[in-house]
């Protein structure tokens, strides 16, 4: 008996490769997202106001919680 080998070469369209690649990147992004995701800020109070004016000086006024 003898053994025969055969081989089957699927060649994909340039169109076809660029879609699986971007949604291969898609699905890596949806699993690292929670790791590389930044916490919420801590927000300030509605009656705080930060004031930046143009020639860059900053001022507050209220509280900032910690």
């Amino acid at each position: 008996m003898s053994n025969k080998t055969i081989t089957h070469e699927v060649k994909l369209q340039k169109s076809v490769i660029i879609i699986l690649g971007v949604m291969a990147f898609g699905l890596c992004a949806n699993v690292f997202a929670p790791a590389l995701s930044l916490k919420e800020a801590l927000a300030l109070e509605h009656l705080d106001q930060i004031f930046v004016t143009i020639d860059g000086s900053l001022s507050h006024s209220g509280r900032i919680k910690n």
